[in-house]
Parts: structure tokens; sequence; C-alpha cells
């Protein structure tokens, strides 16, 4: 039997999910044309849209279809040229590879942005044009980042404010309105959707300043061009409206009783962020003097599938860039294992991967189990 305890790196999709993309690949038309099988291809995407407002308190047509995340903090990237970029350390890849130049805001060794070092980037730059981007949700972590404050120093001193917020779907309430968020991206296949589909929310105040990346027909009202993907944006749409439910919070009690566990069997073994404000079915944990590298290999051999890092990298598996922003020592980035949970695990599942990763380690090295 396999465990799957890796949701943060692709979550798997939601049955209804899939039989409303098997159905809509049967659908004939193209969303552009104005005859009854084009609107009817045309009102999925709708449908979906509107999901997606509706979670997020947005107006659907402030929402941008694409590929993915990583395309839609492409155009981020791409409208914001000529901005002065503030991000935080520990950003996800597709965002701290996007801008040049860009200035870091300092992370504490709680994986909590420095709000204090923000204000201060802010005040020294002089320019009109700039903008901070703070993630949600970190992906490696799970630890919440100050949203409302970050978004109130913004309005402060009039920057734009985007948001990566692939791990906070179906997590953690966000309201674009609420927060004054300019700009938001968000993932299909992190909430149970299909690969291959994502969006990109921007207000209505930067619309006109908007530079689409692929230019063509004028689809998704002229900012991404091209043919949708109908059958991936409807699935994205089910998963949004399942989502929303948040059920994954349920996994709170299983990943609390798994670091109990962990604590009780293994010596010196740490709970990154452990009195952080932390989304429910995240844990970072880290074993001194273990390599996380072979620890992922060996517990896929024993059928728990772990990650060490972020998983969005073309599969390669290097120390954490988050974990050495928070100031961690190099012992604990080495050792560093994410185990995210899809769902509630049995305390008989969790009980049997603590005694595995226990064998595992005292068979790397001499180690003191309790």
């Amino acid at each position: 039997m396999r465990f799957y305890m890796d949701y943060n790196a692709s979550a798997p999709i939601y049955d209804d999910a899939f039989n409303m993309m098997m159905d809509v690949q049967k659908y004939v038309g193209n969303p552009s044309s104005i005859h009854a099988s084009g609107r009817k291809v045309k009102s999925v995407i709708e449908d979906a849209r509107d999901n997606i407002g509706n979670l997020l308190d947005c107006n659907s047509q402030d929402i941008v279809f694409t590929s993915g995340a990583t395309e839609a903090n492409t155009l981020v990237s791409n409208f914001t040229m000529n901005h002065n970029v503030i991000i935080s350390a520990i950003e996800h890849p597709s965002i701290l590879n996007q801008f040049n130049n860009p200035k870091f805001i300092s992370v504490g060794k709680n994986g909590i942005i420095s709000l204090n070092h923000l204000e201060e980037l802010l005040k020294n730059i002089e320019s009109d044009y700039k903008i901070v981007s703070v993630m949600a949700v970190n992906n490696e972590t799970g630890i919440i980042q100050p949203l409302e404050e970050v978004s109130k120093l913004c309005r402060k001193y009039n920057a734009l404010f985007h948001v990566d917020a692939v791990q906070a779907i179906g997590r953690i309430p966000i309201s674009i309105s609420s927060l004054n968020i300019d700009l938001l991206t968000i993932s299909s296949h992190k909430v149970g959707g299909p690969k291959g589909s994502g969006c990109l929310i921007l207000r209505e105040n930067i619309k006109n300043k908007f530079k689409p990346l692929i230019k063509g027909g004028g689809q998704e009202r002229g900012f991404r061009a091209g043919t949708e993907a109908v059958a991936e944006i409807a699935g994205f749409g089910k998963a949004i409206e399942l989502a929303s439910n948040m059920t994954i919070n349920n996994t709170l009690d299983s990943r609390n009783y798994l670091e109990d566990k962990l604590k009780d069997n293994l010596k010196d073994i740490i709970i990154i962020g452990e009195n952080s404000n932390r989304v429910s079915n995240t844990s970072a944990i880290s074993i001194k003097g273990v390599s996380a590298k072979k620890l992922v290999i060996a517990l896929d051999l024993e059928g728990f599938e772990v990650s060490s890092g972020s998983a969005c990298s073309s599969g390669k598996v290097s120390d954490s860039h988050v974990l050495v922003a928070m100031g961690l020592d190099k012992s604990i980035v080495e050792g560093a294992l994410r185990i995210s949970l899809c769902e509630p695990l049995s305390k008989k599942n969790i009980s049997h991967f603590s005694d595995v990763l226990c064998k595992i380690v005292y068979r790397f090295k001499n180690y003191d189990i309790r």
C-alpha cells in the first residue's frame, strides 16, 4: 500500500472534476464562435470563472485563464518591467526567477516576513512605480504570511500588491476585495483540478496598462490569446467549487498527531515553523545529520511519498532557499522534509509512518531512538 503525502506538489484530481472534463471533451464548438455550439462551450468557461470569482470575492471578469501559475506569474513580471519590485526571500521559483534585480524582504526564523523591513524598502523608493509580491502560504513550510498588514503598507506607499495564492486556496479564506489585492495567482492542480490550467486575477485599475505575453485572436479579453483549454478550465472550475468547502482542514488532527509521534520517537527532530500560523495539512520537519534527499528515496521505497523542498523545479532535489532565507542552520536545511496531507490519516497509518521513518534514520546513522 502506498501513501501519497505530497499534496502541496500536486493534489489528486477530484472525481467530479475529472468527470466534468471528460464530458466537456465531447462538446463541439469553439468558445469564440457565436452559434449555439460555441455559446455552449463558452458558458463552461464562464461558469468556471464565476466559481473562482465567488471564492475569491472578486469580479469574475477580472480573471484571465492561463496554462498555470508560472505563466500567470510571468504575466505579472511582464507587466511590471518598469516597476521597482519587492519580493519576499521565500517566494516560489516562478516569482524569484522572473524579476531583474528585485529587493528582497527579509524573513525571520519563524518563517514570516519582516513588516518593518518591507516598510523600510517601500519608504526608500521614490518612484511611483512599485510592486510588492508576497505569497499567501509558503509551499514548503505551510506558514501563512500577514497579507492584511502587507496590503496596508502597499496602500500607504502607493505600491501595487501581488499575491501568489497557489497554496492558500481551499486552506484559508482569501478576499481580493477586502485585502485590496491588485494581482493574484492560483493554480488548478494544487486544488484538485487538472494540470495545465491556472489563472491571474487583475483588478480593473490596472487593466489598461496590462501587456499580454501571447498575442493573437483576442481571447480572454485580449490578455491571453489562443483558443482556451476548455476541458482543463472546466475541471479547474469544478475543483474550485469543491475546494471552497475547505475539507482539507480536516487533516489538522492527523498533522498534529504525526508531529507529536515523531517528537516522541526521534531525538532532536525539529518542526519548522511549529509556533507560527500554518495551514492545516503541511508539516516541515528536519532531522539533523541525515540527508533529506536520502530520506525521500528511502521513504519512497517503503511506500511513503514525501518531498524535500519545492517539487516544481524539474525533479531537482536541492537545499531549500526558503529554509536558508529563514536563517536556519545548514544541518537543519539538509535534513528537511515536507509532509503535506490530502486527507486525514488513521492513527495506525501515522504510527506506521513514524516507525518506518525511525528505522530509516537509525539505518543511516547510529541514531538515538527513544
